[in-house]
């Protein structure tokens, strides 16, 4: 067994997206073109996926390239402690891979365009930004538990329960052994989208501590190769959290829901459409479609949708803050968002929950 946990702090942009599948887990920041993440969202059923086919999605050159990420893949379990991963980097980005034996940093360190490592006998990673301190094993346990989909955050982790799964883990959040996740948790996934373009040659690099770099193809068990360079699904959104519009009709965020003067569906088409809320503006401060406000898991994110006069957040407790056009923020239950003409829109907490909590 296992489990996926994922933290980004109250009021803190997050940084990145994660793609959580059956067989892999993709990190990209936050502002990747929504075609990319719609793809990769299309994989997340399958029970196997190999790593480079992963990066062969990614578009890696031209003015939509993908400049940070991370895939990692599980490959066929052995009698080790732990199962075997294999995990692409490019960018600002780092992967904590721990074993019985303690944890080791793998990333990009500038090589282009990826840098690919075979590992044996993990039992947990963390994924996140370069400059973040190492997680202990304790921390690597915590954060919100997570199912298939996509989520906001500012880092991800992975770890066998066997290893230190709290006795407090949803049971939804549990992963079977030989899957990074659990398909009852999906709700959504999108169309293929962008695809990648071939590139570099493979290019002998020389040792990395007991690694050993070799060129072309897979690596073999414990070696690290550079290699050639090649939607939004997202979690069960539970009706935990809800809106109250400006005339005081609550709505539940069962489903994404994005508020404007006009508001319209994403241009890619999704399995499961965005619920749709007009709001009234009389001096068009309010834009067609303004912003979306969606369930991740046990988060709200508010997303400002390119709108011309902009999004304001007010946490329950703390500044608030304006959104720049497309920014994402984690909030908080009792934070308010103002869109202009008097429209504030008040994220309601759970059943049982106290705002600002």
């Amino acid at each position: 067994m296992g489990r996926v946990g994922f933290v980004t702090g109250p009021g803190t942009e997050a940084a990145w997206t994660f793609v959580v599948g059956r067989g892999f887990i993709a990190a990209m920041p936050v502002g990747t073109p929504s075609g990319v993440i719609l793809t990769l969202a299309a994989l997340v059923t399958e029970p196997h996926v190999e790593a480079e086919d992963l990066v062969a999605l990614l578009p890696l050159g031209g003015e939509h390239a993908v400049e940070n990420f991370a895939v990692i893949v599980q490959r066929a379990p052995t009698d080790e402690d732990g199962i075997p991963v294999s995990v692409i980097v490019r960018g600002e980005v780092a992967v904590d891979v721990y074993s019985v034996g303690g944890s080791r940093r793998f990333s990009a360190g500038g090589i282009r365009p990826w840098l690919l490592a075979d590992f044996r006998a993990v039992i947990g990673f963390t994924v996140g930004s370069t400059g973040r301190p190492v997680a202990s094993a304790r921390a690597r346990d915590s954060g919100r538990p997570f199912g298939l989909g996509s989520v906001f955050a500012n880092t991800l982790s992975w770890s066998l329960a066997e290893h230190g799964q709290s006795e407090s883990t949803p049971a939804d959040a549990a992963l079977t052994y030989g899957a990074f996740a659990d398909d009852a948790t999906i709700v959504r996934a999108g169309a293929p989208g962008a695809t990648g373009s071939a590139a570099d040659e493979d290019t002998v690099l020389g040792p990395v501590g007991t690694d050993t770099l070799i060129p072309g193809g897979r690596a073999a068990p414990g070696h690290v190769v550079r290699g050639p360079s090649a939607g939004e699904g997202v979690r069960a959104a539970e009706p935990r959290f809800a809106l109250r519009l400006p005339d005081g009709e609550q709505i539940p965020l069962d489903l994404p829901c994005r508020l404007g003067r006009r508001p319209r569906q994403t241009r890619i088409a999704a399995a499961t459409p965005a619920r749709l809320i007009e709001v009234a503006s009389p001096t068009s401060a309010v834009s067609g479609t303004h912003v979306e406000i969606r369930q991740e898991g046990g988060s709200v994110v508010v997303t400002d949708l390119g709108s011309t006069n902009g999004t304001v957040v007010a946490p329950p407790r703390g500044r608030r803050q304006r959104l720049r056009s497309g920014q994402s923020l984690t909030v908080l239950p009792g934070t308010t968002v103002h869109i202009g003409d008097g429209n504030i829109i008040e994220i309601l907490p759970a059943p049982g929950m106290m705002p600002g909590q």
